[in-house]
């Protein structure tokens, strides 16, 4: 599978309302003031905290932070400029799988997103009219919603695709493979349920 290919189906996957469109592009770059006046208060702060938990720090060896802070600086720019078209779809998928060799989890990237979001939104309803801001809001949390979409899926498709390769398994029997470690997790969970259950009407009694 080619990286549009993946790209495509993943999008296809993902509800056509919570999809940015052509419409909240434009609707993006007219308030280019506002997140162009933030780009240096975003990237700082993103790595203020990312340098400031141990954890999360051990996740990014290999680079500078200098380094780093320009990687953030040009997705930020091309983000917000809001060019919703199949290249930066591509774009965003292929950072998905990239991310990958550079030893940052799902996790990482998903939460750090977020507080991108939350500081943005914060902002944008102390200085813009409610309904206003709230309309630039929901295109965020849209744009949110695909880019985490894609940021997953792509590096779940080319893992599979990998295994495939390494094992000789198809698809089908990866896929049972997978359904049976579930069922086993499932049955865990249950049980752990049903342990927290019974404390909870033991200590209430």
């Amino acid at each position: 599978m080619n990286l549009s290919a993946m790209t495509q189906l993943i999008l296809q996957n993902i509800p056509v309302f919570m999809r940015p469109t052509v419409e909240d592009g434009i609707t993006l770059r007219r308030y280019s003031d506002f997140f162009t006046r933030y780009e240096t208060t975003v990237i700082k702060g993103f790595y203020d905290l990312i340098y400031s938990d141990p954890e999360a720090h051990a996740h990014i060896t290999g680079m500078t932070r200098q380094q780093r802070e320009s990687i953030l600086q040009e997705w930020y720019r091309v983000t917000m400029s809001a060019g919703f078209d199949d290249l930066y779809w591509n774009w965003q998928a292929l950072m998905g799988i990239v991310r990958v060799k550079h030893n940052v989890p799902n996790s990482a990237v998903l939460s750090m997103w977020s507080w991108i979001m939350n500081f943005l939104q914060e902002r944008l309803l102390a200085e813009l009219p409610a309904q206003e801001a709230q309309q630039v809001i929901h295109i965020l949390h849209k744009l949110h919603a695909t880019v985490c979409g894609l940021i997953i899926e792509s590096f779940i498709y080319t893992r599979q695709e990998a295994l495939t390769r390494a094992s000789g398994l198809n698809e089908r029997i990866l896929g049972r493979l997978v359904s049976i470690e579930i069922d086993q997790l499932v049955k865990q969970g249950q049980s752990l349920v049903a342990e927290q259950t019974q404390l909870r009407m033991a200590a209430a009694a």
